[in-house]
């Protein structure tokens, strides 16, 4: 009986220390203060942001070459990138009152211009030279009446972590985002 309680034991403690917590991150908005843009008087429609398939999940990839890609087990985003991502931007817009409306994708009112997004890479990149965030965004704005774009731009940044681990991908990546705010105001202000 007393082998039969320890093994007891043992499997509840083995079980117990197998469990972790899952881990669940957002993108943090940034900070922008009101900026008079060319199309401050218009409303712009988000699209709801494009990219390859398996990047547009709740999961956090990392690469340690550029031939191999991974996720993080027990760290996830809290919806999925494109879901974060939409949001990221729509209230980057709005917090810069660079349109008069911002609407999702999901709206059916009528939008002057609408804001096309594609997620080229959002990963995690662990290599013997350090770790970074590396991001690349683009992003075209068309005009609605006529589906003629307007401009666009690839926005590309590459942020070190502190930590080789996925909370400093996340520190770093919001890191990232915070420029991509700031640089997207910007590239609708020219």
């Amino acid at each position: 009986m007393k082998r039969f309680s320890i093994l007891i034991f043992a499997v509840l403690m083995l079980a117990a220390c197998a469990s972790r917590q899952l881990e669940m991150y957002t993108l943090a908005p940034a900070e922008l203060a009101p900026v008079h843009t060319p199309y401050a008087g218009s409303d712009v429609r988000v699209d709801y942001p494009k990219g390859i398939d398996d990047t547009m999940s709740s999961r956090i990839y990392y690469s340690r070459s550029d031939l191999t890609r991974s996720y993080y087990l027990y760290h996830q985003w809290s919806q999925s990138l494109n879901r974060l991502l939409m949001a990221h931007i729509i209230e980057s817009l709005q917090r810069a009152h660079a349109f008069r409306h911002v609407l999702d994708y999901a709206s059916e009112a009528g939008a002057d211009y609408l804001l096309e997004t594609t997620i080229y890479r959002f990963e995690h990149q662990i290599t013997p030279q350090g770790s970074y965030a590396v991001i690349s965004i683009g992003l075209r704005l068309l005009r609605n009446s006529n589906k003629t774009l307007v401009k666009s731009r690839r926005f590309d940044y590459r942020i070190p972590c502190s930590t080789t681990d996925a909370p400093g991908f996340i520190r770093a990546a919001n890191q990232a985002m915070e420029r991509f705010s700031l640089d997207m105001v910007r590239w609708l202000k020219s």
